[in-house]
């Protein structure tokens, strides 16, 4: 059966346009406008890159009200954000999806800087993935496939990039905005944002800063849980209302510099600060996706603190240009969880009688140094090419604990002195070369092969103590990968409208330290799996091979775009997290999948007023094997990948007298069910698909200089609430009731901005 979105777009254009006939008589020369593109680390025209990529540029994020990296998975086909809350998401791409590992499947990248933590396990949702505010970004690029050649380990499934907006050397500029939104059953929630860019001397040096604030106010309430049964509420107990509430405030500034003869320099500096009065999860159950609450007894707010700072050189000579980035990205997250319910759960009925507060503190630090020097040519004939040098290295830090909270021996008649501590020092050094050329073979005919070596070093140390620990321990461990990423994309130009490409590229993700579990515990059970006594202490890299065809076009004097392509991914030595019966978890490479699929986009400028866009995604990621240790069988889809996705939007633009004009914006995205566990047994095995829509009506006077805009915007029109993911408790996850992250209810609200 096929999702709404698809029945919806045939059915929306017949209704607006009438018929195809009746739109080429209103639309006349108005093409859809395109966007500049660097997926290839050089400025391309976007229908003219033979990759599948979406490219949302500010306008479009603007007019889509995107504010978290959740919002982007709405327009980009392929893309799933797994979001427990704000800054706390896991990105796959054409289904390649992984729980285990120290690094995830995506790249994520501001800029020409990777930003997704690496190390301490950062497939945990809640050390995730930051939100950069969208407040100054130029666009968003999404590229599907491996991008291992040009962006190198982890962009296994693709790569996301975030592309800030430079300093202008000649024009000043600048622009503000303040919104004011009220939530369903939440509360009111304010944001406003300004930036201005400065020419310091003509042609010679501007300077860009922007500031931000964003105050959102809640909508989950806080019971506490009751003192004989972990799943209900505490008779009478008071309500705390609207616990998750986001504090984000951040800046950036840039200074570019033109140095003469060719050579460009640009420094910036990106601060963001985030406090979470709360996850943005409810407890099920008692909670329920109609009944929005949590229960627990500790409070557990949570701060994430990331500063970006970068210097890029551009040296232009004839016929290529020479460019260095060099960056120093430091992220900070400090987490309390309440682990009330998990003591209760292990201790009672002896020696704990009833649930008593407690609470689980972690910090997680990332400091992360990148260096990456490249040359991109601009020869005049047949031949071009990138190739370059790259250096990252990692230094992560993290500390957890359990305390014994007080009270608590005089309340059961114990004597613990710690249920858990423990700190780990985690490193990773990565290099690598690179080169990828094209060749004109024809004048319609381009081959491009691409090439990436690379070398990993990853390290740890870790000490523990505590009951859960069993008593003090300490360990260290190492391990050393390294390979190579091929790419081959040979692309026709079959019309001036028409570019069809084929391309056949590696994907690889580093392997890593194992979390400690000792031998003489666990090495007979792990022998029982087929693995060897090695695989307690490292596991392996993982790699897989993309098939993939597609094709861009444009059509009615290209006021229609259809891009699409088709695939197949063939993935090896897939990471697993492996649950042992000896009391510890290890990672290790279990089996293969495949992903098969498709990606669909078109964008038709059916009058000089009015654009429709639509997107659809179909994936099968599917386990090639059982996987011992994690209930997962032959066949069964990989984890949180719906089968089916898709958006429509439709935006019409007028004009109210000679002095006005306003527009308005109607678009619905639809996910797919999909398995959040391999547990067959567990009522948290799947989850169902739900559909959003969302309404903006603007307007702006015309000629006016500062301009001004107000827009009305109504977010989950219908008051649709979804599973947004199922996050995995930084303590333990019980097998009756867990933690569901979920979107937030309609929201309503005023937009006014100014530009100048």
């Amino acid at each position: 059966m096929r999702p709404p979105s698809i029945r919806i777009l045939p059915a929306a254009i017949s209704l607006i346009c009438g018929g195809l006939s009746w739109c080429q008589a209103q639309a006349q020369d108005g093409p859809v406008e395109q966007v500049l593109v660097t997926a290839q680390k050089r400025s391309e025209a976007l229908q003219s890159v033979p990759l599948s990529v979406t490219a949302l540029d500010w306008r479009e994020l603007e007019h889509m009200g995107v504010e978290h990296l959740s919002d982007i998975a709405r327009q980009a086909p392929g893309l799933t954000v797994v979001s427990s809350g704000p800054g706390q998401n896991i990105l796959i791409v054409r289904g390649i999806s992984s729980v285990a590992g120290t690094a995830g499947t995506v790249g994520y990248y501001l800029d020409d800087t990777p930003i997704a933590a690496s190390s301490n396990a950062s497939l945990l949702s809640l050390r995730g993935l930051i939100d950069p505010a969208i407040f100054d970004i130029a666009r968003v690029e999404v590229l599907r496939g491996p991008q291992g050649t040009l962006y190198g380990s982890s962009s296994m499934g693709g790569t996301v990039k975030y592309v800030s907006t430079q300093p202008d050397l000649n024009q000043r500029s600048g622009k503000a905005s303040v919104v004011l939104s009220h939530t369903q059953d939440g509360g009111w929630n304010k944001e406003g944002n300004a930036s201005i860019n400065v020419p310091l001397s003509d042609s010679v040096a501007a300077l860009r800063i922007g500031v931000y604030y964003r105050d959102q106010d809640g909508y989950i309430d806080r019971y506490p849980v009751a003192a004989n049964n972990i799943l209900a509420i505490a008779p009478g107990g008071a309500r705390t209302s609207n616990v998750n509430t986001e504090q984000t405030k951040g800046a950036r500034i840039a200074l570019r510099v033109n140095l003469g003869d060719g050579l460009v320099a640009t420094a910036s500096l990106y601060y963001q600060h985030m406090l979470l009065g709360a996850p943005f999860q409810i407890d099920v159950p008692p909670g329920s996706l109609e009944r929005l609450i949590q229960t627990r007894l500790v409070a557990e707010p949570s701060v994430q603190n990331s500063s970006l700072s970068n210097l890029t050189l551009r040296k232009s000579f004839e016929r290529y240009e020479l460019v260095s980035s060099t960056s120093y990205y430091d992220r900070r997250v400090s987490v309390d969880e309440d682990a009330s319910k998990v003591l209760y759960y292990f201790f009672s009925p002896k020696p704990q009688t009833s649930v008593y507060p407690g609470r689980m503190h972690g910090d997680y630090i990332n400091r992360e140094f990148t260096q990456e020097v490249r040359m991109v040519s601009d020869f005049s004939g047949p031949l071009q090419m990138i190739a370059g040098a790259y250096y990252h290295h990692v230094d992560a830090p993290l500390a957890s604990s359990i305390p014994v909270p007080d009270g608590y021996n005089n309340q059961f008649g114990t004597s613990y002195d710690s249920f858990f501590k423990g700190a780990r020092q985690a490193t990773v050094r990565e290099t690598a070369l690179f080169a990828e050329g094209s060749y004109q073979v024809t004048p319609a005919w381009i081959a491009r092969l691409g090439v990436r070596a690379f070398r990993v070093n990853q390290g740890f140390a870790q000490q523990g103590d505590g009951f859960f620990n069993g008593g003090p321990s300490a360990i260290t461990g190492t391990s050393r990968d390294q390979g190579y990423n091929p790419k081959f994309n040979l692309s026709w130009q079959a019309t001036p409208d028409a570019i069809l490409y084929a391309t056949v590229s590696k994907g690889y993700r580093p392997g890593g330290p194992n979390n400690p579990a000792p031998a003489a515990l666990c090495a007979k059970e792990v022998a029982t799996l087929g693995l060897s006594e090695s695989a307690l202490r490292t596991f392996s890299p993982d790699t897989l091979w993309n098939y993939e065809a597609g094709a861009k076009t444009q059509w009615l004097n290209k006021r229609l775009t259809l891009n699409g392509s088709l695939y197949s991914i063939d993935w090896s030595k897939v990471q697993q997290q492996i649950v042992l019966q000896c009391g510890f978890n290890i990672t290790a490479n279990f089996g293969s999948a495949r992903s098969k699929g498709g990606e669909l986009e078109a964008a038709f400028q059916a009058t000089r007023a009015l654009t429709l866009r639509a997107t659809a995604g179909y994936v099968s990621a599917v386990l090639n094997n059982d996987v011992p240790g994690t209930g997962a069988k032959q066949g069964d889809t990989l984890l949180d990948v719906p089968r089916w996705s898709g958006s429509v939007a439709a935006e019409y633009n007028w004009t109210l007298g000679a002095n006005y004009a306003g527009f308005g914006r109607l678009d619905a995205t639809y996910t797919g069910s999909a398995n959040a566990l391999y547990d067959r047994s567990s009522p948290f095995y799947r989850h169902a698909g739900f559909a959003q829509v969302n309404l903006k009506l603007g307007w702006q006077p015309i000629g006016k200089n500062p301009r001004w805009t107000a827009t009305v915007f109504v977010d989950n029109l219908l008051d649709k609430i979804g599973q947004t993911g199922l996050p995995v408790a930084l303590f333990a996850d019980l097998p009756d009731t867990r933690r569901i992250a979920v979107n937030r209810p309609r929201t309503m609200g005023l937009k006014l901005g100014t530009t100048f």
